[in-house]
């Protein structure tokens, strides 16, 4: 069953915007082998995903990102099963921090009661960003 996984990480502290190919070309590749569909977005400050695909594919990223040198304070905003993609292809994307930056630490925080879904922010966020 397709599921969407959205998370977020904050940079290591060599990384630098310089680095992004670094992420780009591997990633495409091995989400298109793993069926791996979805959008990332970095801002300088935050990196923020969603990732589609069958749930032990995601997991198995999941995993992957977890031993990530690249990113630090790595949350998982939360999985939720999905009928159909948002993203049919991976993309990458940028837009400066001032932008989301805000949106992203409200995203990171812990859930507030009858706060809206992280999937109903999300996506419009994601849809703002300029990709690569």
């Amino acid at each position: 069953m397709l599921h969407r996984l959205a998370w977020s990480s904050v940079p290591s502290l060599h990384f630098s915007e310089g680095r992004l190919n670094e992420i780009i070309a591997p990633a495409r590749r091995a989400n298109a082998r793993n069926h791996i569909s979805g959008m990332l977005i970095f801002t300088g400050a935050h990196f923020l995903g969603i990732l589609e695909g069958e749930e032990h594919d995601l997991a198995d990223l999941w995993g992957r990102l977890e031993r990530d040198p690249r990113h630090r304070r790595l949350i998982r905003i939360g999985i939720e099963p999905c009928a159909e993609r948002w993203f049919p292809k991976w993309l990458m994307a940028y837009t400066d921090h001032t932008v989301l930056g805000a949106q992203i630490e409200t995203l990171r925080a812990p859930p507030m009661p009858f706060a809206m879904p992280w999937s109903e922010s999300m996506h419009p966020m994601m849809l703002r960003a300029d990709s690569m």
